[in-house]
């Protein structure tokens, strides 16, 4: 404050207490005076707002119909903040109890998924040599039966050729040694 505002201030003062509106209290050590006056402002929105909710007029609680306008305003957004954080923690829970059950479905799965693959790698595994083991075994006899019209062939006909050919009955295909 300036000595100018401070001379002002005082001379307002004087006019004041000469006129009788200003009362002299004792001042109590530790507790602030604009300290508490902040308090009562702070809290006086709340009490308007909190009247005006109960069904007081503005006109009852001696207030501008700006200013009630505008607490009804922060009532509303007041009530919107509680329901979102509301929705915020819920879906909070509900995030917890999925990643919970995600984790035990996936625990059980990772503990089931060792015994499933082998299980499928040995199905797989067996039919796999059975149709090797077939295969072989076709592959064998039509080879077994191919040299025996061979040798047939060539003792009837006594081809001299060193070449031999052979025929496959089902696919008319010529081999060759």
């Amino acid at each position: 404050m300036t000595s100018l505002n401070r001379m002002h201030f005082y001379k307002m003062f004087v006019q004041v207490k000469s006129v009788g509106r200003f009362k002299e209290t004792k001042r109590t050590d530790g507790i602030s005076t604009s300290d508490v006056i902040m308090r009562i402002v702070k809290d006086y929105n709340e009490y308007v707002m909190r009247n005006l909710a109960r069904g007081y007029t503005r006109k009852d609680l001696g207030v501008s119909y700006v200013k009630e306008k505008r607490l009804r305003v922060n009532m509303g957004f007041k009530k919107l903040r509680e329901k979102v954080k509301k929705q915020q923690e819920m879906v909070g829970e509900k995030i917890q109890v999925v990643a919970k059950t995600a984790c035990v479905h996936r625990n059980e799965w990772v503990e089931n998924a060792d015994r499933l693959v082998a299980g499928f790698l040995e199905m797989f595994e067996e039919r796999c040599h059975k149709m090797g083991t077939n295969i072989r075994e076709r592959i064998q006899e039509k080879l077994t039966k191919q040299k025996l019209i061979g040798l047939i062939y060539h003792r009837y006909h006594g081809d001299g050729d060193n070449d031999q050919y052979y025929y496959d009955d089902d696919t008319e295909e010529e081999y060759s040694d």
